[in-house]
C-alpha cells in the first residue's frame, strides 16, 4: 500500500515539473505554488480561461499598484534630494508633499 501511494505521489511531482516547465517555456510568471493552485481549481471545475482572465487582470492591478508606489517613492526621493520639507498634511501647498495611501 505505502509503495503505490509513493507511485503515486512520484506521479503528481513528475506531472507538476511537467506543467511546471510547460508554464516556464509559455512565460507564465507562475511559480510551483501558483501553478498548483491553478491545477486544483482547474480540478475542482473552474473554467480555464476564466481563469487566465483573473490573473491577467491581478497582474494588472498589482502592476498598477508598484507603479504608484514608485512614483510615490521617487517623489520622497526627489524632495530629499531637494531638501524640500515633507509634510504629511494634504492640504499643504507645494513644495510640501503628501503621499500617503
Amino acid at each position: 500500500m505505502a509503495s503505490a501511494a509513493n507511485a503515486n505521489m512520484n506521479a503528481v511531482r513528475e506531472t507538476m515539473d511537467v506543467l511546471l516547465e510547460i508554464s516556464r517555456l509559455l512565460n507564465t510568471g507562475l511559480d510551483m505554488e501558483s501553478l498548483s493552485i491553478c491545477v486544483r481549481l482547474c480540478e475542482q471545475g473552474i473554467n480555464p480561461e476564466a481563469l487566465s482572465s483573473v490573473i491577467k487582470e491581478l497582474r494588472k492591478a498589482s502592476d498598477s499598484l508598484k507603479l504608484d508606489s514608485a512614483t510615490c517613492g521617487g517623489i520622497l526621493e526627489i524632495c530629499f534630494l531637494m531638501s524640500f520639507p515633507l509634510n504629511t498634511d494634504r492640504g499643504s501647498d507645494f513644495p510640501n508633499i503628501s503621499c500617503e495611501s
